[in-house]
């Protein structure tokens, strides 16, 4: 499941960018696939180390499932610029937060918790195995 996960991730991400209607469905299922089976996975060890990387783990699966929110968002950014009768804070706010490449940001910050974590937990579990024999 994380394998066929990640690929719709990657296929939604590649096809968002042509602006396609469906691609933050791709995404967001890729997504929510990836986290569950990554969520499933648990550490029960003793290492603090190992603990960190995981919650950085957890955190970039929230953070891409946050990113596939966040494309379907980007629609919304029109309809807010020409909404007067809101408050001009909230209005503010809600802008911000709906700008077009704002999902952007987050799958960059995601894709490097994932990335670092994954790496560091394999050189860990190699470190912890080399020191055990």
């Amino acid at each position: 499941m994380m394998t066929i996960g990640g690929v719709l991730l990657l296929v939604g991400a590649m096809v968002m960018i042509t602006g396609w209607e469906y691609a933050p469905y791709i995404y967001l299922l890729g997504s929510v696939m990836f986290a569950s089976a990554q969520l499933s996975d648990r550490y029960d060890g003793d290492d603090m180390i190992l603990k960190r990387l995981r919650l950085q783990q957890v955190l970039g699966s929230i953070l891409l499932v946050i990113t596939g929110f966040l494309m379907f968002s980007s629609n919304y950014h029109q309809q807010l610029m020409f909404n007067n009768s809101m408050n001009d804070t909230l209005r503010s706010f809600l802008l911000t937060l709906t700008a077009r490449n704002s999902w952007i940001v987050t799958l960059c910050i995601a894709t490097l918790f994932e990335l670092y974590s994954s790496f560091r937990i394999d050189a860990r579990n190699k470190e912890l195995e080399d020191k055990e024999e």
